[in-house]
């Protein structure tokens, strides 16, 4: 499970070594619970605390938005994933 960072946040993959001064996710509001702007996600209960979750969705607009660039590997985000190919629907 991915945790969102405090302060600078780093890739993990080898060989990347790009960084960014906060984390991307904290550049959008979570759809999931409505955690704003700059604030981590919050537990179902409602309160957060310092190795909370972020919620996938908020992840991926965050990507989408392009708040974690370019994959200066060609490896990461949204852009980079193969085409999903559509399953033919039962007759």
């Amino acid at each position: 499970m991915a945790h969102i960072v405090k302060g600078e946040a780093f890739c993990m993959k080898l060989g990347c070594g790009k960084s960014w001064p906060r984390d991307p996710v904290l550049e959008v509001e979570c759809s999931d619970c409505r955690a704003p702007i700059g604030a981590g996600c919050r537990r179902p209960s409602g309160h957060s605390g310092p190795f909370v979750e972020l919620h996938t969705a908020r992840d991926l607009l965050a990507d989408r938005l392009g708040f974690y660039g370019p994959c200066p590997l060609g490896l990461c985000g949204v852009a980079n994933r193969p085409k999903q190919t559509e399953l033919p629907l039962f007759d």
